[in-house]
Parts: structure tokens; C-alpha cells; sequence
């Protein structure tokens, strides 16, 4: 092989090196959008998982208080009720 030869490869691998690494360059670019655009995702679903957290547990305090204002009205009841007899027991 002779030097024109040895040139001419070393001049098309130099230029194909430099082709291959401005695709590479580019090929990193898009990775870093992506995982730019998979941070912003997850830091998102984070969020909605804590506020689903958070709705279940207003959910459960909830039914608690109806269970509570359910008792509280039975037991107003209850003596409204043992009041009306009283008040029927004096009266007769």
C-alpha cells in the first residue's frame, strides 16, 4: 500500500469518526431530553400518589365522623325519646 493509499483510508476512518460521533452527540442529546421528560414524569406520579395517600385518609376520617354523628344523633334520640316518657309519666 502506498502513502496516497494510506492517506486516503486514514482521511475516509477520520471523517467517518466524525460522522459517528456527531450521530453519538446527538443520540446523547435525545437520552437527556427523555430522561429530563421520565424525571418530570415521576416527580408528577409522586404527587398523585402522595394525594392518593391523602384522599384515602380523608376518606377513612370521613366515614368516621359518620359513624360518629350516627351514634351522637341515636343517642340525642335515644333521650329525647326517655325525656317525651318522663314527660308523659308526669303529666297522667
Amino acid at each position: 500500500m502506498d502513502q496516497e493509499s494510506m492517506k486516503f483510508f486514514e482521511g475516509l476512518f477520520r471523517s467517518l469518526e466524525a460522522e459517528m460521533n456527531q450521530r453519538f452527540d446527538r443520540v446523547d442529546e435525545r437520552f437527556d431530553r427523555v430522561e429530563a421528560r421520565l424525571d418530570r414524569m415521576e416527580a408528577r406520579l409522586d404527587k398523585i400518589a402522595a394525594g392518593a395517600h391523602y384522599v384515602t385518609r380523608l376518606v377513612e376520617w370521613s366515614e368516621k365522623q359518620d359513624l360518629f354523628q350516627a351514634d351522637t344523633l341515636r343517642r340525642m334520640n335515644d333521650l329525647a325519646d326517655r325525656v317525651k316518657r318522663l314527660e308523659d309519666l308526669k303529666s297522667q
